[in-house]
C-alpha cells in the first residue's frame, strides 16, 4: 500500500481557491471605497482604531458609547458574550452616520472554552488535519461569542526557550510551522471561501511581522538585530505559507529590524509584506505599539508615529490613539489623504468580507453560545489532536502503558490542577483566565478524574509529606509504580515571563528524588509552557511523557496514553537542551568546517528535534530517490512496525546542500508524512519534491536551484542518517 503526497494536484486546488478568493475580495474593496467616499477625514481615522473593552475605565460602557458618538471606534476587543457583542452592535449601528458595524476582535491562541494544547504542542502533532480541526472548535466557539477576528496564529521561529512566549509558537522549524500554521488559518477561515460567512468561522490575523522571537536573553521586547538572508529563511516562511492559506490579517511586530521599528518599516510591510507576498488584507499594530516607538525614542510624538506608520503600511492603530491625529495631519498637507483612503477602504473590505454589513447580528445569537461552547462535538474534535500532541520522551523496560488491574500511585503538584491543564487560561496566556467573566462553569478533567475512572480504587492518589515519610509516619503512593505529575508553573510563561534559568522548581524535583530514593518506579508526567531543562527528570524517571499544557482534553488524553488506550505518536517542535548554556539552539545550524563543541558539557540536545517515542518500534529501508521531468523528484520509502502495538509514526524528510554557492545548513526539513502501521505491517511511504524544495537564497538573495549533490534524509528524527544523494543538475 502507498502514501503519496500530491502536492501538484494540491496546488491546483489552491489556484482556483485563490482566484476565488482574490475575486470575493475585489467585490468587497469596490463596495468599501464607494462607502470611503463618503466619509468625513475624523470618520476614516475612527475606522482604525481599535480598543480594548475591559481597559475602557470603570465605566466601559460609557466611555464605549462617547468613542461611537465621537465617530473613533472602528473594531472592540474583550467583548465577551454574545449579548454584549449585540449591545455594542446595535448601539453602533444606531449612532454611526453610515450605519458602520463595529467589528470585534479577540486574543484567541489555543482556543476559548473547550481550549487546545499549548501552540508549541499542537505542533508537536505534525498532523495538519488535526490541528486544522481543533482550531476549527477555537472558531466556532469564538463566533458563537460574536468575535470576527482572533490574533492567531503566532508563527514567529525562536531558539531560546528561555523566552516567554515560545510555547506559543509552532516550533522552530520554519517548513514545520508553516504547515501549522496554515492548517490553523483554514481552522479559522474555512476550508471554502464561502465558510467565512456561516457564521462559525473567524478572521485569522497571522502575528507578529516580523521577527519578534529575535530577542536578547529570551527577554521580551529587547530585540536583537538580525541580518536579510536570516529574514528570508528562517522568519519569512512560515508568514508566506498563512498568507497563501488566505489569512486576512497580519499583526506587526513590537521589535525592529535593520534599526526601524517594524510599524515603520516600508520595506517590511509594503515592499515584502504586501508587494512580495502579495498580503491584501488588513495589517494591525500590537498593543499600544505607535506610543511604544515615542517611548523608545524611535519617534518624535504621536503625529510622527501616525504618519510614519500609515505611510510604511499599517492600517489599524491598536489602543494608542495616534491615527485620531490623521485628519489634522492630512489638512496640514503632512499626510496624504490618498494613504489615509487605501488603510479605511482594507478596513470596512474586511468587515464586508465578513459579512457584518449584510447581517450585523449573525455572530450574536445567544442560544448559539450556549449551545456551542465546550460541546461534546468539540471537546471530541479538540481531544484528537491532544492525544497526537504528546510526546513519549522515555520509556525504560516498556514500563508504560500501565494495566488498570494493578495498583498505580499518581501524586506532584499537578496532578488534580485544572489550571495546569488550560496552561492557566480560559484564553490567553498574557492576560490569564477570563472563564469566569463568560459567567459559566466550565471545569475540565484534571489527570486525577481521568486516570480516576480507570483504575477507580486501585489508583492511590494523594500527595506526599516529605517530613512525615522521612521519620517512617506515612508511606509513599502506590506499590511499585507511581505516576509524578510534576513541571513548571503556569505564571512562568507567557508576555513579559523570560526566564534566565529554565529548570523546574526545586519542590518539583524533591518529589522526584523521594520517591527514587523509595524505590519506586516513576512515570514522570511534565507539564510546561516551553522545553524545560530535564535532564535529572530523565535521569531519575524509568519513563518521562512531556504533556506541555495539553488543554482542556490533557487529562483524558493522558490517562488514555497511560493506560495503553492511545500509543503516543508525538514528536518535538522544538529541541530540548541539556543545558541552558546551549542556547541558542537548533538543528538547522549553518555548516562549519570543524565541528563546534563545548569544553564542559556536550554539544547535542538532550532530545533533537522531531524525536517522539512510541509503544512499539519502526524500522526504515533506506530510501530510494528517482527523478522525474522538470525536476520533480520522487523519494519514497518503506517503513515497518517492528512492534507489538499498532501505531502512527511521522516519517520526516531532510534535505542537505553538499556544495552551494553561500553557505549552507546542516540539514532542513521539506516533507513530512504520518503512517499508521499495524505490528508487522510494512508501507511505503512516498514524497514528492518540487524543485523549490532544492532552492536557495543566493548572495544576492535570489530564490535560486544551484546544481549539484543533495542528501536526502528519511527517518524518525532530525538527526537520522538514513539517507540517499542525489545529483540535482539543473540549471540556474
Amino acid at each position: 500500500m502507498r502514501y503519496t503526497i500530491v502536492l501538484l494536484l494540491a496546488f491546483s486546488i489552491h489556484l482556483v481557491a485563490a482566484a476565488d478568493a482574490a475575486a470575493q475580495w475585489e467585490q468587497a474593496e469596490s463596495r468599501a471605497r464607494e462607502l470611503c467616499a463618503k466619509m468625513t477625514l475624523e470618520e476614516k481615522a475612527g475606522e482604525l482604531m481599535v480598543y480594548d473593552y475591559r481597559c475602557l475605565g470603570d465605566d466601559s460602557w460609557g466611555t464605549y458609547t462617547n468613542l461611537v458618538n465621537r465617530g473613533e471606534i472602528g473594531a472592540m476587543m474583550r467583548v465577551l458574550s454574545a449579548s454584549e457583542t449585540r449591545k455594542l452592535q446595535e448601539y453602533k449601528l444606531a449612532h454611526s452616520r453610515l450605519r458602520v458595524p463595529i467589528i470585534i476582535h479577540e486574543d484567541i491562541t489555543h482556543g476559548w472554552v473547550t481550549t487546545l494544547p499549548l501552540q508549541l504542542a499542537m505542533a508537536c502533532s505534525w498532523d495538519d488535519s488535526a490541528v486544522a480541526k481543533a482550531e476549527s472548535v477555537a472558531a466556532r466557539e469564538a463566533a458563537a461569542l460574536g468575535i470576527n477576528l482572533t490574533y492567531s496564529p503566532q508563527v514567529e521561529i525562536s531558539n531560546d526557550p528561555r523566552w516567554g512566549r515560545i510555547g506559543a509558537t509552532l516550533g522552530e522549524d520554519p517548513y514545520l510551522s508553516g504547515r501549522m500554521a496554515a492548517a490553523r488559518v483554514r481552522g479559522d477561515q474555512g476550508f471554502t471561501d464561502e465558510a467565512l460567512t456561516d457564521g462559525e468561522h473567524v478572521i485569522a490575523c497571522v502575528k507578529h511581522f516580523i521577527g519578534y522571537s529575535s530577542l536578547q536573553g529570551g527577554k521580551d521586547y529587547r530585540h536583537q538585530d538580525f541580518s536579510r538572508r536570516e529574514l528570508f529563511e528562517t522568519h519569512l516562511p512560515p508568514h508566506k505559507a498563512a498568507i497563501d492559506a488566505g489569512a486576512f490579517a497580519v499583526m506587526s511586530a513590537y521589535t525592529a529590524f535593520d534599526g526601524v521599528p517594524c510599524n515603520f518599516s516600508r520595506y517590511l510591510l509594503t515592499d515584502i509584506l504586501r508587494n512580495q507576498l502579495g498580503f491584501r488584507g488588513q495589517l494591525i499594530t500590537d498593543w499600544t505599539t505607535l506610543q511604544f516607538s515615542v517611548d523608545e525614542g524611535a519617534a518624535a510624538d504621536l503625529e510622527d508615529a501616525a504618519k510614519r506608520g500609515l505611510e510604511a503600511g499599517v492600517d489599524m492603530d491598536m489602543i494608542s490613539r495616534a491615527f485620531l491625529l490623521l485628519p489634522k495631519l492630512v489638512r496640514e498637507g503632512k499626510v496624504d489623504e490618498k494613504a489615509l483612503d487605501e488603510a479605511v477602504v482594507r478596513s470596512l473590505a474586511m468587515k464586508f468580507r465578513m459579512g457584518l454589513f449584510d447581517d450585523p447580528f449573525r455572530y450574536c445569537d445567544v442560544a448559539r453560545e450556549k449551545r456551542e461552547l465546550f460541546s461534546e462535538r468539540n471537546k471530541k474534535d479538540v481531544l484528537e489532536l491532544t492525544r497526537e500532541s504528546i510526546v513519549l520522551l522515555k520509556n525504560d523496560g516498556g514500563l508504560l502503558p500501565l494495566s488498570t488491574n494493578r495498583v498505580v500511585g499518581l501524586t506532584g503538584t499537578w496532578a488534580d490542577d485544572e489550571d495546569v491543564m488550560r496552561g492557566g487560561m480560559g484564553k490567553d496566556l498574557f492576560n490569564g483566565n477570563d472563564d469566569a467573566a463568560l459567567g459559566a462553569d466550565y471545569s475540565v478533567d484534571t489527570l486525577k478524574t481521568a486516570m480516576s475512572r480507570r483504575w477507580g480504587d486501585r489508583l492511590d492518589a494523594r500527595p506526599i509529606d516529605m517530613r512525615l515519610v522521612a521519620r517512617g509516619e506515612a508511606t509513599l503512593p502506590g506499590n511499585d509504580i507511581v505516576v509524578l505529575a510534576l513541571g513548571e508553573p503556569v505564571s512562568y510563561t507567557g508576555e513579559r515571563r523570560g526566564r534566565a534559568r529554565i529548570t523546574l522548581p526545586e519542590q518539583e524535583l524533591e518529589n522526584l528524588r523521594i520517591l527514587k530514593r523509595g524505590g519506586k518506579k516513576i512515570v514522570s508526567v511534565v507539564f510546561a509552557g516551553r522545553p524545560v531543562i530535564m535532564d535529572e527528570i530523565v535521569w531519575l524517571s524509568d519513563a518521562v511523557i512531556m504533556a506541555w499544557y495539553p488543554g482542556a482534553m490533557g487529562g483524558e488524553a493522558l490517562a488514555e496514553i497511560l493506560s495503553g488506550e492511545v500509543n503516543p505518536s508525538g514528536k518535538l517542535a522544538q529541541s530540548i537542551p541539556l543545558d541552558v548554556g546551549q542556547i541558542p539552539l537548533t538543528y538547522r545550524e549553518k555548516r562549519t568546517f570543524i565541528e563546534c563543541s563545548y569544553a564542559d558539557i556536550p554539544s547535542k540536545p538532550l532530545f533533537p528535534f522531531g524525536f517522539g517515542m512510541s509503544y512499539t518500534t519502526f524500522a526504515y529501508g533506506k530510501p530510494v530517490a528517482k527523478e522525474e521531468k522538470n525536476g520533480i523528484w520522487r523519494v519514497s520509502v518503506k517503513v515497518t512496525n517492528t512492534g507489538k502495538f499498532a501505531g502512527r509514526e511521522i516519517v520526516q524528510l531532510y534535505l542537505r546542500d553538499e556544495v552551494a554557492s553561500v553557505l549552507p545548513r546542516e540539514r532542513e526539513l521539506k516533507e513530512f508524512a504520518s503512517v499508521f502501521l499495524s505490528p508487522g505491517e510494512t508501507k511505503t511511504v512516498e514524497f514528492t519534491l518540487g524543485g523549490d524544495a532544492f532552492a536557495l537564497y543566493n548572495a544576492d538573495l535570489e530564490r535560486v536551484i544551484e546544481p549539484g549533490d543533495f542528501t536526502i534524509f528519511v527517518g524518525g528524527d532530525s538527526t537520522t542518517m538514513n539517507s540517499v544523494r542525489v545529483c540535482g543538475c539543473w540549471r540556474h
